[in-house]
């Protein structure tokens, strides 16, 4: 994929559009690098760049900056610290804003990665914002979890062992040419000894400004095997998966605020599907995902579900791998279903199951698009 494609599809991806549904999945590994502010997370993850590309590795970096409350902006500095890599064409470098969001990622950052991984890079680099302890988002997406740490925090350790302590893949204590370098790592073996050996995640000592033990932990990065997330497991088979929760509401312009800007779920998108009379907005929910559903004529299933009783859970959406055989597999079973399977939001194809079928749950099973 060329940079100017791959640049476009990304603006789309942050500004709220889904991946490319023919997207590959791609064998890239995530890493995350988090910590405290001032452990060097930027120029350590411009060090562990210029290793892989000495290794013929390509490698994309999704970099998170915080959004400025006063202007709404992001200084986007880790452009500048990784600038060195801008000429070059096996790297791929992306700055994003938090927009509000907390734990670390902006919104979109995991999209982004998932559209890097897409895309054929070798590595993804997800640097977080640098927030402190509660930092932990990244943990549930990535392949692997840097937490650096930067000698000179003495009892903090402790403090936040609670928080990032408990994510990390790898421990990295940056800056390890500083007084106290020792000391930092005699604290972290000692709060890791509560831990069996087998569970306690390996130490490293780095000077990113210069390179010092770097390639040492890419040595242990470029063995490593991507997960499997339970987003991977998603794929056609007999049983049976969550897609969605649907949820029915008066209006998405009021409803959407406390999903993205509190709840931090990513806006996918936003449609109307006019033969079924509702508004739909898709929210990213990890694997699944949730969806709002706004009546748009007075007589729509979703207008009589509201005035019946008023706003909440809808229906429950399932994907399955062959739809036609678990149509006829509940028909056989004197199932009741509304209708016959059609296309719905997002063109996939679905079909409603009675609640008087289903113990008082409205069903809709959708065909995975994969078959």
């Amino acid at each position: 994929m060329r940079p100017r494609e791959l640049a476009r599809l990304a603006t789309a991806v942050e500004n709220g559009s889904p991946l490319p549904s023919d997207l590959p999945h791609g064998h890239g590994l995530i890493i995350g690098v988090t910590g405290p502010p001032g452990a060097g997370k930027s120029t350590l993850a411009g060090a562990i760049v210029n290793e892989l590309r000495r290794r013929s590795k390509t490698v994309a970096v999704v970099a998170v900056d915080p959004t400025s409350k006063a202007t709404g902006g992001a200084i986007l500095g880790d452009r500048i610290r990784m600038q060195s890599h801008y000429e070059d064409r096996g790297v791929f470098i992306r700055s994003v804003a938090t927009r509000g969001a907390t734990g670390g990622l902006g919104r979109t950052s995991i999209g982004l990665a998932q559209l890097f991984r897409g895309a054929g890079f070798d590595f993804v680099i997800v640097e977080t914002v640098g927030a402190g302890q509660d930092e932990i988002d990244i943990a549930s997406s990535a392949d692997a979890t840097l937490v650096v740490l930067v000698p000179g925090m003495g009892d903090d350790v402790q403090a936040i062992k609670a928080g990032i302590m408990e994510i990390a893949d790898i421990f990295v204590v940056n800056k390890a040419d500083r007084l106290g370098a020792d000391q930092m790592v005699n604290e972290l073996e000692a709060t890791l000894s509560l831990s069996p050996e087998h569970q306690r995640p390996p130490i490293f000592r780095t000077v990113a400004t210069n390179g010092t033990g770097v390639a040492e932990l890419v040595d242990v990065l470029a063995h490593l095997e991507p997960r499997l997330h339970v987003a991977d497991t998603m794929k056609p088979d007999p049983g049976w998966l969550i897609d969605h929760i649907g949820i029915a509401v008066r209006s998405l312009d009021q409803s959407l605020p406390f999903y993205t800007d509190q709840m931090g779920m990513a806006l996918l998108a936003r449609e109307t599907v006019d033969h079924e009379g509702v508004r739909v907005a898709m929210l990213s929910a990890g694997p699944s995902r949730i969806e709002l559903l706004e009546p748009t004529t007075p007589d729509s299933t979703i207008a009589r579900f509201l005035e019946k009783r008023g706003p909440g859970i809808h229906h429950i959406a399932m994907r399955v791998a062959d739809l036609p055989a678990v149509v006829e597999r509940l028909k056989t079973a004197g199932a009741r279903l509304l209708g016959e399977p059609r296309q719905g939001a997002g063109g996939h194809l679905y079909v409603f199951v009675h609640p008087a079928s289903s113990g008082g749950v409205l069903w809709e099973i959708i065909q995975d698009r994969g078959h």
